[in-house]
């Protein structure tokens, strides 16, 4: 915790370290998160030094980070002695460097390995817990970033994770295990979890898809094959071979290879961001810049690069409005996720995935379904504001301007808000959505804390009305069906108690009706928000918003 307990300034602002690992904890269940621990499968017998710039000292030289243990591991010389890392064929315990220093990988195919790598685990667990609503202790940690486990393809002898002299306790070596291994990592942590908790893996193999998740790995700041381009078909790829619960980090890791101007980079991070919202996850994470003490210049937009706030106005304001976005989306992508734990079908879906007897969707690699409702197709070029898109079988909805197309065609879609991108959804669609306040999707009870809006029951549903009758089931059961009758639209909700509003896309009805009885029409915004039951239409958008508190069981909405 000696790192931890030292205090910071940054931007101008002052902030106090904390004193104990209940105090951190407590502070992050009280701002409505919860904790992914990084992590590695090495016990290291030497680590390396690393060093921070301090920021407003810049003649100073760099400083060690404190509390550092650069030697030996506490818990090194035990598992040593007991037999629980990997081995080498020649006997002896097998040491590796890897990028934190030199280390030993535990032998996960070795049962007893396994308990003691879990029993620690739960250990730390255990020590995160804090104090809910209710009284009851909840773990702050929801999850384990499992780093590395995968060996490393390019590197030369040493400098290689997974010898082929590597010897496992279960009679294989590394020529088996060079892929393997990362399964039997991330099966030891996951069973730590259960169902309360997550994975976030870099490595997977045939398996590693019942461990969600995983992202995709460090990849460059541009729109090459190794940036935002290359990373839209590594989604997809990773979908097609079974991997639902993906993402990435939003504008590459890498401080290598970026754009020239901060133009470009604002530009990049805009387009980034808008592919992070139609992904499972969304999440940022960037290789801090490498930069001298003394070259530092405090707040320039490179220096900050890793922020939503580093590359200017219009890039925070695109990364607020998709941030939110996908937060809203939580019921339809957690329905989806569930759906594939089931069916396998993921939640990115390729094209020719869902649209095998079209040979034209064969050759499209940067467009796909996100779930079954949307047709998402990135911007994949530096400064472009169109691109062509192929619409598959279907009618589909312009998601800004809810222009009709007809699918089976390739069209050109045309932007000058660069904060929209093409963005379809399908005739008939029904998507589940959060209110805009929420700001944290741990439960009420979790995060303790009235001030932070938790996601509680309400919900919203978009819906599409097609001339087919169609249906979403959320993934708590909740039922809800659309057909429409001329100009009349009957919409049939089956749920549990829960405050809903329709956001019903078409002509303004002339009037609306719950179960029979006529709902108030309210004339401004402002009546509408302020009241539990009515609606409205916006004629800007063409949307019909009705609300009402629904008392639970069956209703029946005309509009």
């Amino acid at each position: 915790m000696t790192q931890f307990g030292l205090g910071e300034d940054f931007e101008g602002d002052h902030y106090d370290g904390f004193a104990s690992l209940p105090e951190m904890m407590s502070f992050l269940q009280k701002n409505g998160l919860k904790v992914i621990c990084w992590m590695a499968p090495f016990v290291n017998v030497q680590s390396n030094s690393e060093t921070l710039p301090n920021r407003f000292q810049p003649s100073s030289a760099l400083t060690r980070v404190p509390g550092q243990n650069i030697g030996k591991a506490s818990n090194y010389d035990e598992a040593e002695s007991k037999g629980f890392f990997v081995r080498k064929d020649s006997g002896g315990t097998l040491v590796v460097p890897w990028w934190k220093g030199r280390g030993s990988p535990v032998d996960f195919t070795n049962p007893a390995a396994r308990k003691w790598f879990t029993d620690q685990l739960e250990v730390l667990l255990k020590d995160s817990e804090v104090a809910t609503a209710n009284v009851a202790k909840e773990p702050a940690i929801g999850g384990f970033k499992t780093d590395d486990g995968e060996t490393q393809n390019n590197a030369q002898p040493p400098d290689v994770y997974i010898p082929v002299n590597a010897s496992y306790a279960d009679g294989r070596r590394g020529t088996q295990m060079r892929n393997a291994y990362c399964f039997e990592y991330q099966q030891c942590v996951s069973g730590v979890l259960g169902s309360n908790g997550v994975l976030f893996a870099r490595s997977g193999f045939v398996g590693c898809q019942a461990f969600p998740g995983h992202w995709a790995g460090d990849n460059e700041p541009n729109f090459d094959a190794n940036g935002l381009s290359g990373v839209i078909v590594a989604g997809l790829s990773a979908a097609m071979s079974g991997y639902s619960v993906w993402g990435h980090d939003v504008g590459g890791y890498q401080d290598s290879n970026f754009g020239a101007s901060t133009a470009d980079r604002a530009d990049l991070f805009m387009r980034w961001t808008q592919f992070a919202c139609f992904s499972p996850i969304m999440q940022m994470h960037r290789q801090v810049h490498k930069q001298k003490k003394q070259d530092f210049t405090p707040g320039k937009t490179e220096d900050l690069r890793q922020y939503p706030w580093g590359y200017g106005a219009e890039a925070l304001a695109n990364y607020q409005f998709y941030a939110q976005l996908h937060t809203r989306l939580f019921p339809y992508i957690y329905t989806y996720a569930k759906e594939s734990s089931a069916t396998g079908v993921p939640i990115l879906r390729p094209l020719i995935l869902m649209n095998q007897g079209d040979p034209k969707t064969l050759g499209v690699q940067h467009a796909y379904h996100f779930g079954r409702e949307f047709l998402v197709a990135p911007i994949i070029a530096l400064k472009a504001n169109s691109r062509q898109v192929y619409l598959p079988t279907g009618n589909w909805v312009d998601f800004w301007t809810s222009a009709a197309h007809i699918g089976e065609q390739t069209i050109d879609w045309n932007g000058a808000n660069r904060r929209q991108f093409p963005l379809f959804v399908r005739e008939g669609a029904i998507v589940p959505l959060l209110p805009e306040n929420v700001q944290s999707l741990c439960d009420t009870n979790y995060v303790n804390n009235p001030t932070v809006a938790s996601a509680k029951q309400d919900l919203i549903f978009l819906i599409y009305p097609g001339s087919a009758t169609s249906q979403f089931t959320v993934y708590d059961q909740t039922q809800i069906q659309c057909q429409r009758y001329g100009n009349v639209r009957r919409i049939t909700l089956n749920s549990i108690a829960r405050p809903v509003t329709l956001q019903v896309s078409g002509a303004e009805p002339a009037g609306v009706t719950l179960d029979n009885s006529d709902l108030p029409k309210r004339g401004t915004l402002a009546e509408f928000e302020a009241s539990a039951t009515g609606w409205r239409f916006d004629s800007a958008s063409r949307f019909a918003f009705i609300k009402f508190p629904h008392a639970g069981g069956s209703a029946e909405v005309r509009c």
